[in-house]
């Protein structure tokens, strides 16, 4: 059932535009755990109107990009509108992922200004600061 999501009020199926199960796949997420430490200390910030974005490049000993959201509980108390904030930035970077250099380590800081923004805001902004910093491929 994946790319299709049941309408329980209408009885049909409809293709969903997001190409997987609203999170980003796991080889390509961040372990934070274990990685944002290290971000902390060896990263570069840039900053948005709706997040910043902490940075790594080239430190990976992989040829894979991964990425991960931090939406904290000063954003939005309810769970629901965090996760949505964050589904919305996963699909705005997955929508991106063909033009994403590889071995770039980073992760969204997200302010409370996003949980007002669209899905377009989000991706336009991600566009500028991926830019900025130089991830597009060329």
């Amino acid at each position: 059932m994946t790319g299709e999501k049941f309408l329980k009020e209408e009885n049909k199926r409809v293709e969903r535009k997001f190409p997987f199960n609203d999170m980003l796949p796991k080889t390509y997420r961040l372990p934070l755990k274990t990685e944002l430490n290290r971000l902390k200390k060896d990263g570069q910030i840039f900053q948005g109107k709706f997040f910043g974005l902490l940075l790594s490049l080239g430190n990976s000993s992989a040829d894979i990009s991964r990425f991960a959201v931090i939406v904290s509980n000063k954003i939005d108390k309810r769970a629901v509108k965090r996760n949505k904030i964050r589904r919305l930035i996963n699909e705005a970077l997955w929508s991106l992922w063909p033009k994403i250099r590889t071995g770039v380590e980073g992760v969204f800081l997200v302010k409370k200004t996003a949980t007002k923004a669209t899905f377009e805001e989000i991706k336009n902004e991600i566009e500028k600061l991926f830019k900025k910093a130089k991830l597009f491929l060329n």
